[in-house]
C-alpha cells in the first residue's frame, strides 16, 4: 500500500469517525431539547431540533452541505400530515434528512437503531417508528403507529419504500413496497417523493471513500393527492413514484458529474 493510498484510507475514517460523533451531537440536542418539548406536548419536534443540530455540524465538521431543489413542496408537509417517501443509501440518509424533516415529523427505522445509545434513546424519545424487517407482528404495529400519528396528531410520516439501506453505485433502486402509499392511501394524506442522487461517489464503505467539501442534492417533488385514489390504484401509483424518483436521481447524479468537470480556458 503507498502513501498516497494509506492516507486517503486515513482520511476516511476520520471522516467516518466524524459523522458518527456528529450523528451523536445531534442526537444529544434532541435528547436536551425533549424535556421541553415533552411538556409543551411537542414530542415529534425534538427531530426537528437534532436536525438544524446536524445542519449546523455537517457543514462546519464534515464539510458537506445540501442543495434542495423543490423545497417548496415540503410546505405542505408543514400544513398537512403527509407521507414523504425517499430512496435510501447509507448513513449519509442522516444529514440531508435534516434538510427536509417538517417540524412535525417522525420516521421510520429498523428495530437495530433502537438498540443503538444515544442514537437509539434519541429516535425513542422523538417517537419515531421502529420495524423489523419481515415480522408480521412489527410491521402491522408500524402500520398502526402510522395510522395514530397522520390522523390524531396530525404529524408527518418519513418512509423508506426500498425497504433497506441500497448502496447502489449506479443509482439504480429497489423495488419499492407498497405499505407507504397503503398507509397514505387510508387517511388520504398527500404523498411526497424525495429523490437524493447517487451517494457513492461522496462516499463509499467498500472504496474506503468519503469526501469532504462536497454538495448532497436532492429535488422534492410536487406532492401526489390521495384523496381521489382507488385501492386497486396503488400497484400503479408505487411504481409511478419509484419511476419518477429513479429519474430525479438520474437527473441530480447528471448534473453533479457536469458540475465537477473542470471548465475550459476561454478562447484568446
Amino acid at each position: 500500500m503507498g502513501v498516497a493510498e494509506l492516507a486517503g484510507r486515513l482520511l476516511f475514517y476520520v471522516q467516518l469517525l466524524l459523522l458518527v460523533q456528529c450523528i451523536a451531537g445531534a442526537a444529544a440536542v434532541g435528547i436536551l431539547a425533549s424535556p421541553l418539548l415533552l411538556v409543551a406536548r411537542r414530542r415529534p419536534a425534538v427531530n426537528w431540533a437534532a436536525a438544524q443540530a446536524m445542519r449546523v455540524l455537517a457543514e462546519h465538521v464534515l464539510g458537506i452541505t445540501v442543495d434542495v431543489d423543490g423545497a417548496e413542496h415540503l410546505l405542505r408537509a408543514g400544513a398537512l400530515p403527509c407521507v414523504i417517501v425517499a430512496n435510501h443509501q447509507s448513513l449519509l440518509d442522516a444529514v440531508w434528512l435534516a434538510w427536509v424533516l417538517p417540524r412535525r415529523a417522525v420516521v421510520v427505522a429498523s428495530t437495530t437503531i433502537a438498540r443503538l445509545p444515544v442514537l437509539g434513546w434519541f429516535m425513542r424519545l422523538a417517537g419515531n417508528l421502529f420495524v423489523r424487517r419481515g415480522d408480521g407482528q412489527s410491521v402491522k404495529a408500524l402500520f398502526d403507529s402510522s395510522l395514530r400519528y397522520l390522523e390524531r396528531e396530525k404529524t408527518t410520516v418519513v418512509m423508506f419504500p426500498e425497504g433497506r439501506r441500497n448502496p447502489t453505485r449506479t443509482g439504480a433502486l429497489l423495488d419499492f413496497k407498497k405499505g407507504a402509499f397503503y398507509l397514505a392511501y387510508c387517511v388520504r394524506a398527500p404523498i411526497i417523493p424525495v429523490a437524493v442522487q447517487c451517494l457513492h461517489p461522496i462516499y463509499s464503505w467498500s472504496d474506503r471513500r468519503f469526501r469532504r467539501n462536497c454538495v448532497i442534492r436532492i429535488r422534492v417533488l410536487p406532492p401526489i393527492p390521495t384523496h381521489a385514489l382507488a385501492e386497486e390504484a396503488i400497484p400503479a401509483l408505487v411504481a409511478d413514484v419509484r419511476n419518477d424518483i429513479q429519474k430525479a436521481c438520474i437527473s441530480l447524479a447528471s448534473a453533479a458529474s457536469h458540475r465537477q468537470l473542470p471548465q475550459e480556458p476561454p478562447d484568446m
